[in-house]
């Protein structure tokens, strides 16, 4: 099972996922994400709450990243699986800083922290 929440904040969108992204439910956070009050604008995917995704839900991450969506995460798998699609340190939702690993001021982040 997996809960889709759409936040609107001006012209950016963000999907908050909670639960876990695999089979039927790729299907329906593409349908959200493609959808037209979100089609065309930033969005930001909070995927603090994901407990597992599947390969389809993979893809469907790095197609979201190609798109330019920007990601917040948490934890250990989705911090490490969100680096691999995107080739940069995410932020970590739960402290609110990027990873010090290989920090880098110049970098273009798309992976960007809640703004609550």
């Amino acid at each position: 099972m997996l809960r889709i929440t759409v936040y609107q904040d001006g012209g950016r969108y963000r999907l908050e996922l909670a639960g876990k992204l695999g089979g039927p439910w790729v299907a329906e956070t593409e349908n959200v994400w493609r959808s037209a009050p979100c089609s065309g604008k930033e969005i930001e995917l909070d995927m603090r709450a994901v407990t597992g995704i599947d390969d389809a839900g993979r893809d469907l991450l790095i197609a979201m990243n190609k798109a330019g969506a920007h990601f917040v995460v948490q934890g250990v798998a989705m911090t490490a699986l969100i680096e691999e699609i995107t080739g940069k340190q995410p932020f970590d939702g739960a402290k609110g800083r990027r990873r010090t690993k290989e920090p880098s001021q110049d970098q273009d982040s798309r992976i960007r922290r809640d703004s609550k």
